[in-house]
């Protein structure tokens, strides 16, 4: 073999460990490439007068759910807590820190492990009521069986909305495949199109992802109460054939 010929192997080969080891850093290239233009986020303070014409994203705060990316327990199964808490500090108008995220999940665990006897996969209802009562809001919805519009009424009078879907549906490329089966999301707001802005605790990169509206609407499910007496296969049919839900958490009067 000559010593160019083994140089080009070598190259090659070269070339295929570091698209190896930087696959990573190459899809997040591909991924901030592809990413549209989004409306200026609006901080609740600011808040005055919203037109949709030309898009709206509220500044609501962002972490994952695993805020030092840690995913074991109890942070793989902590997007709705985190969700509620995003929500809160966008109220607040203040800012998050993983140290803050990671106490607050820790303590919304063991309040609803307390509550509910559980914290896994918490319903509408069940994460209203820690809205309610751990985090002190006097007035939280729940709506069910709603429409598109409805949520774009919510985002456009400056108010985030909570949602539970089926993950799987979202066909999220960050998730950890084949995605969560059941997973909680916050939307934010609305491109110039009308898909929708939101921050997904269920990824790192989760800040202001945009889903195609049809797809995340017709992802929208609520859970089962009781959820810990289903299977895996059990649970993913049983939300699949729930009906829509979706919190709205109205500010404090001050």
């Amino acid at each position: 073999m000559t010593i160019k010929k083994t140089s080009a192997i070598f190259g090659f080969i070269l070339i295929l460990v570091l698209v190896f080891y930087l696959r990573v850093y190459i899809k997040d290239l591909f991924f901030e490439l592809k990413k549209i233009t989004l409306p200026d986020e609006i901080t609740y303070n600011s808040i005055d007068n919203l037109s949709g014409s030309a898009g709206i994203n509220l500044a609501v705060p962002f972490s994952s759910q695993a805020p030092y990316g840690d995913w074991d327990l109890p942070y793989l199964e902590a997007c709705e807590e985190t969700s509620a808490l995003l929500v809160d500090y966008f109220y607040r108008n203040e800012k998050l820190s993983p140290k803050i995220v990671k106490r607050e999940i820790l303590q919304m665990v063991d309040w609803e492990n307390k509550r509910f006897g559980y914290h896994e996969d918490t319903t509408a209802q069940e994460t209203a009521t820690l809205l309610k009562e751990y985090f002190g809001y006097q007035r939280v919805d729940v709506i069910y069986d709603f429409s598109f519009e409805d949520i774009k009424e919510q985002i456009l009078s400056g108010r985030p909305v909570i949602v539970p879907v089926a993950g799987r549906l979202l066909n999220n490329q960050f998730y950890k495949q084949p995605g969560p089966i059941y997973h909680t999301v916050v939307v934010k707001g609305l491109t110039k199109d009308g898909n929708f802005i939101t921050n997904d605790v269920g990824t790192k990169r989760g800040h202001n992802y945009v889903y195609d509206a049809t797809l995340f609407y017709d992802a929208i499910h609520d859970g089962p109460i009781d959820v810990n007496e289903f299977s895996s296969a059990a649970l993913e049919k049983e939300i699949l054939t729930s009906r829509k839900a979706m919190i709205v958490v109205y500010p404090n009067e001050k």
